[in-house]
């Protein structure tokens, strides 16, 4: 709990309180997930306390379509999600049961992007 109060605290130290309007248009984040001091390495994802609820969580903003994209890269998760400020992006985020019980730590930045694009699954991961 206390890295991940660290981690919320860094994330609104660093940004200052900032917040765009959300007349403007939405913004991306870029959210990375890492294991946190809940996790246990003898288990398995699925077996974890709070993965399913933590699944269902990201099914959620999918379905809201507030997630566009995620992916896994070697020991993390990271998702790209659509918000109207940092705020929006870290209440939709640290709402997650999994992240309040340190299963895993999240970490929110601004995204910019500049080669846009669309990631699609390959042949070989579906």
């Amino acid at each position: 709990m206390k890295t991940l109060s660290l981690s919320f605290l860094w994330i609104v130290a660093i940004t200052g309180g900032y917040a765009q309007s959300v007349a403007d248009s939405s913004s991306y984040f870029v959210v990375t997930y890492t294991t946190g001091s809940a996790w246990n390495a003898e288990k398995s994802a699925q077996d974890q306390l709070y993965f399913k609820e933590h699944s269902a969580h990201l099914v959620k903003l999918r379905k809201e379509k507030i997630i566009v994209a995620g992916a896994r890269y070697g020991e993390k998760g990271m998702i790209i999600i659509r918000a109207g400020s940092l705020r929006s992006a870290m209440t939709s985020i640290f709402s997650d049961v999994a992240l309040k019980n340190n299963l895993f730590v999240a970490q929110i930045e601004p995204l910019q992007v500049f080669y846009p694009g669309c990631l699609e699954l390959l042949p070989s991961q579906k």
